[in-house]
């Protein structure tokens, strides 16, 4: 887990402006912020798509089993692109569900209107809008709550943040090269040889998704 801050924090390292321990002064956090969220603009251009995970929670309705999740949805947040886990909560009880695919939920399940704690989940992963459906279908009101992978557009500053494998090493570099020109300075010889190999490991890894 990491944030903006300590991105750029460590970046402004690799090229000299900072030294150990050394926090960035509020304009120059926030123009590192500027120039962090235009790489990701680029890198999402470039289809190396960056994602995070993140927890999130949601009412749902006894007797309500199809939910829309997504912008605009019932479940009103960026779409995941994939849940990683999930559970539902009653009262102060959790009760994990597992994930069952689509050819399970519509060939297997034949009572879908079957009633009960879920147990299971099935989501779409459809575009724009996804669907979770939930089984049993709640007999009552419960809260869901889904760890989810998301696109990562933009950075805010200070909020916590999961990033894919390697992605940290390879953003701070990146950083540290669109920085270094202003604070006339340059990324050395070993750290901009880092900074390809970071590059390289991440979109080995982007190729084999």
């Amino acid at each position: 887990m990491t944030t903006a801050r300590g991105i750029i924090t460590k970046a402004l390292q690799k090229i000299g402006a900072l030294v150990k321990n050394e926090a960035p002064s509020a304009d120059e956090a926030s123009d590192a912020l500027d120039a962090l969220n235009m790489l990701m603009a680029s890198y999402s251009n470039d289809s190396m798509l960056i994602y995070a995970r993140s927890w999130e929670t949601f009412s749902i309705t006894g007797g309500d089993g199809e939910y829309t999740i997504g912008t605009g949805g019932d479940l009103n947040t960026t779409r995941p692109i994939f849940i990683v886990e999930s559970y539902v909560r009653d009262v102060n009880t959790d009760y994990p569900l597992s994930f069952i695919t689509d050819e399970t939920y519509n060939e297997k399940i034949t009572q879908k209107a079957t009633q009960g704690i879920p147990v299971y989940y099935n989501y779409d992963n459809a575009n724009p809008l996804s669907k979770i459906r939930l089984y049993p279908v709640p007999a009552k009101s419960y809260t869901l709550f889904i760890l989810s992978e998301k696109p990562l557009t933009q950075f805010t500053l200070d909020a916590d943040i999961i990033l894919p494998s390697g992605w940290e090493r390879f953003l701070v570099y990146a950083l540290a090269i669109e920085l270094a020109p202003e604070y006339g300075m340059q990324l050395d010889a070993i750290n901009y040889e880092i900074y390809k190999e970071a590059k390289n490991m991440v979109m080995n890894a982007v190729n084999r998704n």
